[in-house]
């Protein structure tokens, strides 16, 4: 997908050119006849608060001392978190737009721009509108009643506005058993057509085994845990989206792991496509999301594999 693209883009572009951004912002930097640094906050380490606003909807992710939370109901994804700002440090104006191209992008801002607002302690600090074109390659800012700007990160071609367009869905934390392992108990694989091939995880005596098989391939079974402990969801799906998969839905799972923590709290995986299909559904609790194929071939895993060969 293009949007993930241009996501792992801008991941790469923090590590390759952080350093440069920094030296950019608070060296000035500016031959052109405009201020480069009027889309910037002087330190967006007090930024407590931002939000999205469209024709689309709202998003507000918000610093609750510890982390950020997402329309104040989910934990917020901290890379992408980490994505936005170093976005927004080392994005620049290119250049004012004018003439007839400048009445075009206005009107695009007022039907489909997106008012981001960053906040302090329910101080706007900056606020400004980001829309970009219809083949997602070029964005532009503009502040209230300002001309808009062409804007780039310099030295990379990358679709900027494309973490400014990201969902509620999106923001979230993609983690999908999102608690202490430390409190693990135990694991069970079902298989609604091989039930013979379920398995069942726990600990005793402070190792982890199969409870149906004498001796297990420990390295296999550290590693599938390992995968299970750090799994995580390509996205969550909304309501709309949801509904158009009510066919496959309604049946039952091919595959569902339950876990148990120590506090008898259960944690549900319910895959319902095959690791061969393009699209992997799934649930988690009851919310549907998107694994990976990759992902999900990992985790629906058989009895037998975890038998000393």
């Amino acid at each position: 997908m293009s949007e993930n693209r241009n996501i792992k883009l801008l991941i790469s572009l923090i590590v390759l050119s952080a350093a440069t951004a920094l030296l950019f912002f608070f060296t000035g930097g500016n031959r052109s006849s405009f201020d480069k640094n009027i889309f910037k906050v002087l330190d967006y380490s007090t930024i407590d608060e931002v939000v999205f606003e469209s024709a689309e909807g709202k998003v507000e992710l918000k610093f609750n001392g510890t982390n950020w939370k997402v329309n104040g109901k989910y934990e917020a994804d901290a890379q992408l978190i980490t994505v936005f700002f170093a976005s927004i440090l080392q994005v620049e104006p290119k250049r004012k737009i004018s003439g007839p191209q400048q009445d075009s992008i206005k009107s695009r801002m007022t039907e489909k721009g997106i008012t981001v607002s960053l906040m302090q302690v329910n101080e706007m600090k900056k606020q400004f509108s980001v829309v970009g074109n219809d083949q997602k390659t070029e964005t532009y800012f503009q502040q209230k009643n300002e001309a808009p700007y062409f804007v780039t990160i310099p030295g990379y071609r990358v679709y900027v506005a494309s973490i400014f367009e990201l969902t509620e869905s999106e923001w979230r934390d993609k983690r999908v058993f999102n608690f202490n392992w430390q409190n693990f108990k135990s694991l069970k694989g079902h298989f609604a057509i091989q039930p013979k091939q379920d398995f069942t995880v726990s600990l005793a005596g402070g190792l982890f085994g199969i409870e149906e098989i004498a001796v297990a391939d420990t390295t296999k079974l550290s590693g599938y845990l390992e995968g299970i402990f750090n799994l995580k969801a390509d996205r969550f799906l909304n309501s709309a989206e949801v509904a158009s998969y009510d066919s496959i839905f309604s049946n039952p799972p091919a595959f569902q792991l339950d876990i148990q923590d120590i506090a008898k709290r259960g944690y549900r995986l319910a895959i319902y496509s095959s690791p061969k299909d393009q699209v992997i559904l799934a649930k988690i609790n009851g919310e549907a999301i998107f694994l990976r194929p990759t992902i999900a071939a990992r985790v629906i895993r058989t009895r037998d594999y975890f038998e000393v060969k």
